[in-house]
């Protein structure tokens, strides 16, 4: 997520903070809409559903500039945070449950593509997140326990056992030794 370096974040954040730079926020958005969108896509598997929660997320997070703070976190990890949090709590509300004749029509005829969201779904929910955000959207150990207020070595656990769900899931429940993980990425 993100196509900016911090330091174009914090320009852009301060020209909408500053002088209510309608071109500025603008820019913010449609730099990160395409990811944000992708992100809770994937968790919601529904366009119409998506579309909202990336639109309700940018709102909340352009309200909620005035406390974002470059010291503490990137834009990109502050974001997320907010993306996540908002994402739950729209699923929680709405109740959204997907089943799969809702996947993407370009998966039905793509066996690994079905099997793969089934093994995602059939993890644990604790793990989920963590899964998708280091293999998925290829955030770092310590970039997760900060989004999900919980310890690395936590987050480390919930990785190896989501790890150790998968390689069950598809039936290589000795391939994964607890010492390596199963996708070679470290």
């Amino acid at each position: 997520m993100g196509l900016l370096s911090k330091g174009q974040d914090v320009e852009l954040i301060k020209r909408i903070l500053d002088n209510n730079d309608r071109k500025a926020a603008d820019e913010l958005v449609s730099r990160y809409y395409k990811c944000v969108y992708k992100h809770i896509y994937i968790k919601v598997k529904d366009e119409e559903t998506g579309m909202d929660i990336t639109q309700e997320t940018f709102i909340a997070a352009l309200r909620g500039l005035g406390s974002f703070n470059d010291a503490k976190a990137s834009f990109k990890t502050w974001l997320t945070r907010i993306l996540i949090n908002h994402c739950y709590t729209i699923l929680r509300q709405k109740r959204v449950y997907i089943g799969l004749d809702q996947c993407e029509e370009s998966a039905k005829y793509d066996e690994y593509n079905i099997e793969l969201k089934e093994a995602f779904r059939a993890l644990d929910e604790r793990y989920r997140l963590p899964i998708e955000l280091f293999y998925g959207q290829g955030y770092k150990v310590k970039e997760i326990a900060a989004l999900t207020d919980l310890p690395e070595n936590t987050i480390k656990t919930y990785l190896s056992r989501g790890r150790k769900q998968l390689a069950k899931f598809y039936g290589e429940e000795n391939s994964y030794d607890g010492r390596k993980n199963i996708t070679g990425r470290n």
